[in-house]
């Protein structure tokens, strides 16, 4: 393949935006990488502002002894230093002998005690300075019995300095929103939330493990064509207005407050809360933007043990407990009244000291603040 063609870019540009998406894929841009500029070894490489610290990140055709000694001695790489002086570019592509003579390299400690004890003699590097001066770049070598890079193999290298920065940068922030993601589950998870993430559509686009054990277990939920779907028909709409009108919130379709809160029931009669809360985000794909999240909570995790953290963490009287209990569940001033015959006025009154000892301003600022506290044993 003549690598002056714009085709043997295009080579190496599929496996290289592939391993962006998707880590598995870099060994596979390194040997693609070796194979079009005839090397027996290639690595990604992340140094650290100053080159004080390396560390390999994928390697092709390196042994984990040679993996070490690089990113132990690399700090005394003076090709490195050399590198450095390129830092106003940056970017930077090349070869050792391109920045000083080699007799002058192979006297290096690091050529001494890393690459001719490893024969690695001919090098190739390309690699992005960034802002915060970390220096993720890509290196191709070959043996004492291999021959310099050519001109033609160092201008492919050039011209795939751009789309490296693009990948490394890509890499990274879909590395980031992984982790994050993986985070949030984890922690839903820990906090024993059920928690279902849905689109401005109000489709499914998510749920953490524990969401997905209780729609599984089919009682009250299901999902088909990525919607949420009640056992029960006569429940469908008062669900999809719920959801509906919290994606459109999170969506910013609608100025209403978005919050609402359902009672599902089971084909026996058990009964499930459905929490529905608008989410703003700002990470747009398509039509998959977060723009609801349902917390749910089946009737036996609701009561006492709750109420006991209530009251320990905000100071809530048994009184008080039991209407925010009601008022979490979506209940009026006149249902919660006549549920447990107490006046109206006795009503607005805990409501008064729930807000005022939550430091709340009202019922969807107190909904969001308990849905989101850790469940406990009743």
């Amino acid at each position: 393949m003549d690598l002056n063609s714009s085709e043997a870019v295009t080579f190496l540009l599929e496996p290289l935006y592939d391993a962006a998406a998707d880590p598995k894929m870099w060994p596979v841009f390194l040997q693609k990488a070796s194979d079009l500029l005839r090397a027996d070894k290639a690595v990604i490489v992340l140094s650290a502002p100053g080159n004080e610290h390396t560390r390999v990140c994928v390697e092709f055709g390196i042994s984990p002894n040679a993996r070490l000694a690089i990113e132990s001695m690399n700090k005394l790489n003076p090709w490195m230093a050399e590198v450095q002086k390129r830092k106003a570019e940056g970017w930077y592509s090349g070869s050792p002998e391109d920045e000083m003579p080699m007799d002058q390299f192979r006297k290096s400690r690091f050529y001494r005690e890393v690459l001719e004890k490893y024969d690695i003699e001919w090098m190739a590097k390309a690699l992005v300075f960034e802002r915060d001066g970390w220096m993720p770049g890509f290196s191709v070598s070959r043996p004492r019995s291999g021959r310099p890079f050519g001109c033609d193999e160092k201008i492919l290298l050039k011209r795939l300095v751009p789309h490296l920065g693009r990948a490394f940068k890509a890499y990274r922030a879909i590395g980031m929103l992984r982790d994050l993601e993986a985070a949030g589950q984890h922690a839903l998870d820990l906090t024993g939330a059920s928690c279902v993430t849905l689109d401005t559509l109000g489709r499914v686009i998510s749920f953490n493990r524990r969401a997905e054990s209780l729609i599984e277990s089919g009682g009250h939920l299901r999902i088909r064509d990525r919607r949420l779907r009640t056992v029960l028909i006569e429940e469908q709409k008062v669900l999809d207005t719920c959801v509906l009108k919290a994606c459109a919130c999170g969506a910013s379709r609608s100025t209403d407050s978005g919050e609402g809160v359902v009672v599902l029931h089971s084909a026996q009669g058990r009964a499930m809360y459905v929490s529905a809360l608008p989410f703003s985000s700002n990470q747009t794909i398509l039509d998959d933007r977060p723009a609801a999240l349902l917390f749910i909570t089946p009737f036996e995790e609701q009561g006492h043990g709750d109420h006991r953290l209530w009251q320990k963490m905000f100071g809530l009287s048994p009184a008080e407990c039991r209407v925010a209990e009601m008022m979490k569940q979506g209940m009026e001033v006149g249902e919660i009244s006549e549920s447990i015959r107490i006046k109206v006025d006795t009503v607005r009154y805990y409501q008064k000291c729930i807000y005022r000892k939550m430091g709340v301003r009202g019922q969807g600022q107190m909904m969001r603040l308990l849905t989101r506290l850790p469940l406990t044993s009743p």
